[in-house]
């Protein structure tokens, strides 16, 4: 079954204000652009997995531990946020999101494909 209008909201608004605290408030790793690209939350919002991606693509791992280390720091600045719009701050677990760099590695294994048939 799939996720509720309300799961889908939540998960929406902690995606943009959290997008808005990693491009002006949080950085973690010096020389990283962390981004959020996908927020699952379960039907009783109390938890929120978090996958990120961030460039350059050699410190993705590095940054989803930065985060996970720092979540209660970064939970604080999301709640300070998003406080009067829900009623219950989610707890926050950061993944690190590689599938742009699995995408990247099955087009390569697709051109070597194409270019050895011909």
């Amino acid at each position: 079954m799939g996720e509720s209008i309300v799961q889908k909201k939540v998960a929406k608004l902690i995606q943009q204000e959290l997008g808005d605290l990693f491009s002006h408030e949080i950085n973690y790793v010096p020389g990283t652009f962390p981004t959020v690209t996908v927020v699952r939350v379960p039907p009783d919002l109390g938890l929120a997995k978090i996958y990120v991606s961030v460039l350059p693509d050699s410190k993705l791992q590095e940054v989803a531990e930065a985060l996970n280390e720092k979540n209660w720091e970064v939970r604080h600045l999301l709640a300070k946020r998003i406080r009067n719009k829900v009623r219950k701050i989610p707890e926050l677990r950061f993944y690190a999101d590689d599938s742009l760099k699995e995408a990247e590695r099955i087009n390569r294994l697709l051109d070597d494909l194409e270019t050895g048939e011909e």
